[in-house]
């Protein structure tokens, strides 16, 4: 009760996962989702749009302020995600992480910008106390040059 949904279909249109989020500011269960392998699913895979740039956030909520999003569904990516993103990603790969995910927001910067991808992998640092719904549209003020 109380709860805004989100569902996600997979490339074929079929329901493969969804969150469940309450909106009471007081609620011990802030998230309830399905008990299920959540390393096995792309969340909003039938939306994502491989030719255009990419956006890599932790969860649906986030997802909703930005042009082609995918979804981690947390702070780390799954060996799914990442093969997916490898083989398809055409366009640049913009990792857009929570303030408070910096850390695992670089590890993933060094994980990915490599091979096909090399040079394609953007960064977006936040402040600690901000989250992507911050950006209100403004995310390239937020660009990052990591220097190897």
């Amino acid at each position: 009760m109380g709860r805004i949904i989100i569902p996600s279909y997979n490339k074929k249109g079929d329901l493969n996962y969804y969150v469940g989020r309450s909106w009471d500011p007081n609620s011990r269960a802030k998230y309830r989702n399905p008990e299920a392998e959540k390393d096995q699913i792309i969340f909003w895979e039938n939306l994502i749009d491989w030719n255009k740039d990419i956006y890599l956030v932790e969860g649906a909520f986030d997802g909703m302020f930005l042009d082609n999003p995918v979804v981690m569904l947390g702070k780390h990516m799954s060996e799914l995600l990442f093969e997916t993103i490898y083989n398809n990603a055409k366009g640049n790969v913009i990792i857009c992480l929570d303030g408070d995910a910096w850390n695992n927001a670089v590890k993933l910067y060094h994980e990915l910008n490599g091979g096909e991808l090399w040079g394609k992998i953007k960064i977006v640092k936040l402040p600690k106390d901000r989250d992507v719904c911050d950006l209100k549209g403004q995310i390239n003020e937020y660009y990052y040059e990591i220097k190897d």
